[in-house]
């Protein structure tokens, strides 16, 4: 997995809420939390998985189901333990598979598809999502420098309503619109099709006892990615593995 890189000294980004398109052709959109908890919804699949093509396709129709970025963020990890079958899945990670084991530590095994709401095993996806109306117990803000295109500087701001210990940031960076032509394995012959797949995560990054947390990343995306469909997604985890606060940007354009 490429690690993105931290940055220090740079100065503060114009925080905007919507993108702006300058004189010199940079880039730059940010984006805020909102007073109500934003749900993350994890999902844990491959493509050596015979399974994992519904649960695949059901993610990628949530824009859809009257769900918006401040509702639900929507993030896929793929896994690399089912490569055995015959199939290298081109998107996964072994860093995926050890956080998917860490997250089900309560249940002591993993397997795909698996959905996490917030942390926790979900497995009513045909029944829907509900909007979560509860306040957040924290805040997040990412801003987006997206002048090189491969080439991502980020900020990401994150507050806790009630400082304490133990809480955790991450970063993701994801990609849409990804397709697959499988030839060999449990899906051989099929074509797949993919969104919110992460391509790299950053963190943990531990905040502060104060509640209040800031850090510039950068992002270098791999020539085959695609920048237009693209994103980032910034989480905040408290001490027991729960998502407390989620926000996603897409690419600004």
């Amino acid at each position: 997995m490429m690690t993105p890189i931290v940055m220090r000294n740079l100065p503060v980004f114009l925080t905007l809420s919507l993108c702006v398109h300058a004189a010199t052709a940079a880039t730059e959109c940010s984006v805020s939390s909102g007073s109500a908890r934003a749900t993350l919804l994890e999902l844990y699949t491959s493509e050596g998985c015979s399974s994992c093509p519904p649960a695949d396709q059901w993610l990628s129709s949530l824009p859809g189901k009257k769900t918006s970025d401040r509702e639900i963020v929507p993030l896929a990890f793929h896994v690399d333990y089912w490569d055995k079958l015959g199939w290298i899945d081109p998107f996964a990670q072994a860093a995926f598979s050890q956080r998917q084991r860490e997250r089900n530590g309560r249940l002591g095994w993993v397997y795909t598809p698996q959905f996490l709401l917030n942390g926790d095993d979900y497995r009513g996806r045909d029944s829907g999502l509900t909007r979560d109306v509860s306040l957040a117990q924290a805040s997040l803000k990412l801003n987006l420098n997206r002048a090189d295109p491969s080439r991502w500087l980020t900020r990401i701001d994150a507050r806790l309503a009630q400082p304490g210990e133990h809480h955790q940031v991450y970063v993701a960076l994801f990609e849409n619109n990804l397709v697959s032509h499988i030839t060999a394995g449990e899906n051989a012959q099929r074509i797949l099709h993919h969104d919110f797949v992460v391509r790299q995560l950053a963190g943990p990054f531990s905040i502060p006892s104060d509640g209040q947390f800031q850090k510039n990343l950068i992002f270098n995306l791999k020539p085959d990615w695609k920048p237009k469909d693209s994103g980032l997604a910034a989480f905040v985890q408290n001490k027991d593995g729960e998502t407390i606060q989620a926000l996603s940007l897409p690419a600004c354009m």
